[in-house]
């Protein structure tokens, strides 16, 4: 539209022109030595403007063929780089389909000419990692740094999770290592480092490493805290005392409600009382214990070494703070038992029974009818019942794993 109104443009002034000539064609004359032209002024304007439009495209067609050389290069590196894309491309979905020699081919070959080359080099490593050439996959990392050095953080990131995935988690820890120094709060540098020092049962690292994952907004909690109890757990199983972290420094530094889980109390009690620190442990599983009942804690209690007087005590203190329990029954049922309390032991076996049926508080029942006296045979009767309940509760604990198996 617009080149047409250009012509009409043109021709009206060219016809004004051509009009204003006719009626005043005018007179030029040139001279250059004895030579002079004469013609018209309308003639001269002419040849002017042929003159012109000769030298300007003649300046053009110079031009061009002088730049022809750049534009032809641009043409061959456009084409190229069109071609690249494409096989780059057939070399991810190749990628996608698992058919990872093709892949890796493909996205190598035309790495040069792509205009994503991080993208080739870390597909490439991944593609060759896949067959277990852990060779090349170093190698394309490598170029991959060599190609693009400010995007090495990325790379070197890339390396680690490979490193990981292929089970080599010394190298993926020193990775990562260097990585923290480079980048201490980096969140996906953090939880790999977590992952790996898991691996390699490091709970001494998980656990200087934890505070700084914890104080990591961007990682949640969900991903540490089964991985804190199991560093907790891990660290008061094991005997500390010699290196420079103690199993007390890790207790003193737990909160309030970390001290009163089971699992933890467990642990380190158990550690005291192995080391012969049965006070420290006394207390801090009678504190666990006036917080929850739980039968675990309940069952380190019992294994104390004080007086049976002195724990039927305090069984008799929680029984009434928590209230009709069958495993404080059956505690302290054992506990008169070895007072020789057996009037008030199967008192407390009865009211177990009562409260729930257990192998262990009819065998406990058949020793105290035994010394009781047992004119009725009643102990034998007890004894059945509670080896019955035992093998019944075999029987359930087998059956998942027998219907898995078949």
């Amino acid at each position: 539209m617009k080149l047409i109104l250009l012509l009409i443009l043109a021709l009206v002034i060219a016809s004004g022109l051509a009009y204003q000539v006719h009626l005043e064609p005018g007179y030029a004359l040139l001279t250059y030595g004895h030579v002079s032209i004469e013609t018209s002024l309308a003639v001269l304007l002419f040849v002017t403007l042929i003159i012109f439009i000769g030298f300007y495209f003649s300046l053009r067609a110079l031009l061009t063929l002088k730049r022809s050389p750049k534009s032809i290069s641009r043409w061959n590196q456009k084409r190229k780089t069109t071609r690249s894309q494409k096989e780059i491309n057939k070399g991810l979905i190749n990628s996608a389909e698992g058919n990872w020699q093709r892949s890796e081919k493909l996205l190598v070959k035309h790495a040069e000419q792509s205009d994503t080359p991080l993208l080739n080099y870390l597909s490439a490593a991944h593609a060759a990692q896949s067959q277990g050439a852990y060779n090349r996959r170093d190698e394309y990392l490598f170029k991959a740094g060599k190609t693009l050095p400010d995007q090495i953080h990325a790379i070197q990131l890339t390396r680690a999770k490979l490193q990981l995935a292929a089970g080599q988690f010394e190298q993926a820890l020193a990775t990562l290592q260097q990585l923290r120094t480079a980048t201490p709060s980096h969140p996906i540098v953090l939880t790999l480092l977590m992952k790996t020092h898991l691996q390699l049962n490091e709970w001494e690292a998980l656990y200087h490493l934890l505070p700084s994952i914890k104080n990591n907004r961007k990682i949640a909690s969900q991903e540490w805290l089964p991985v804190e109890e199991k560093v907790l757990t891990q660290l008061f199983s094991n005997n500390l005392e010699s290196g420079q972290l103690t199993l007390s420094m890790i207790w003193k530094a737990l909160d309030k409600k970390q001290k009163l889980n089971p699992r933890y109390l467990i642990a380190y009690t158990s550690q005291l009382i192995r080391t012969g620190d049965n006070a420290t442990a006394e207390e801090l599983l009678i504190k666990g214990l006036n917080a929850q009942a739980n039968p675990d804690l309940l069952a380190r209690y019992m294994q104390l070494t004080i007086p049976a007087e002195k724990k039927q005590q305090q069984l008799e203190k929680w029984l009434r703070k928590h209230g009709a329990s069958s495993e404080f029954f059956n505690a302290l049922a054992q506990l008169c038992i070895e007072q020789e309390h057996w009037s008030k032991a199967k008192s407390y076996l009865d009211d177990s029974i009562s409260l729930q049926p257990s192998s262990l508080a009819y065998l406990l029942l058949g020793q105290v009818q035994e010394q009781l006296g047992d004119p009725n045979n009643e102990a034998s009767a007890h004894y059945k019942t509670g080896l019955e309940l035992s093998i019944n509760a075999n029987k359930l604990n087998l059956a998942p794993s027998t219907s898995q198996s078949s």
